[in-house]
Order: structure tokens, then C-alpha cells, then sequence
């Protein structure tokens, strides 16, 4: 296992994404309203929808605004229902990650 540069940490403001790439891996790092960063796969489980096109961040959660899926920093994935109900739904993998030297880095 070996840490790999990924993107600068300016390039992620609170509640920004930035897209990157690692071999054909397609990447999204994300800052929650918490300061902290994420990195997981770019690719929405449901119908395989880019996270850096169509995604928002929500809080300390990314949401893929198609079908409004919505991700933890943990990768597990929840649907809101009209009535406040949430629906589990499938997973996103989360790459280790940390922030050093004003990048971003994950661990490959």
C-alpha cells in the first residue's frame, strides 16, 4: 500500500468536490460542512451517475442529486423518503484518505 497525491486541499472548500483520477479509478474527494474530507469512488451505486457532475455536498453527507441517494464519510448509502423515512440503499467504497503538505492524499 503506498499514499498517492490526489488533488490540492484549495481545491476543496467546505461543501466542494473535486474530481480525480487514480489508474482508471474515477475519484471524488468532497469537505463535509465539518471541514473534514472524504474520498470515495465517483460512481453513484443506483445508476452509476458521476459524483462530481451531479453531486452536492449536504452537510458531512454527498448526495447524488439524479435520484437523490445520499452517502456518509463511512460510504453507506440512504435514500430520504417523502415522509422522513430513511431507506437503505447500496454502498459507496471510501478510500483511506488525509490532508498533508496542502493535499489531499488516499492510499492505494
Amino acid at each position: 500500500m503506498a499514499w498517492v497525491r490526489i488533488v490540492d486541499a484549495d481545491r476543496v472548500p467546505i461543501g466542494g468536490i473535486a474530481e480525480a483520477t487514480i489508474d482508471d479509478d474515477d475519484l471524488v474527494a468532497w469537505r463535509g460542512a465539518d471541514g473534514e474530507v472524504c474520498v470515495m469512488e465517483a460512481r453513484c451505486p443506483h445508476q452509476w451517475s458521476h459524483l462530481g457532475a451531479v453531486g452536492a455536498v449536504a452537510g458531512n453527507e454527498i448526495v447524488c442529486c439524479e435520484h437523490y441517494w445520499r452517502f456518509g464519510r463511512d460510504g453507506r448509502g440512504w435514500k430520504e423518503a417523502m415522509n422522513g423515512r430513511l431507506d437503505r440503499k447500496g454502498d459507496i467504497e471510501v478510500y483511506p484518505s488525509r490532508e498533508h503538505d496542502g493535499a489531499i492524499w488516499v492510499e492505494v
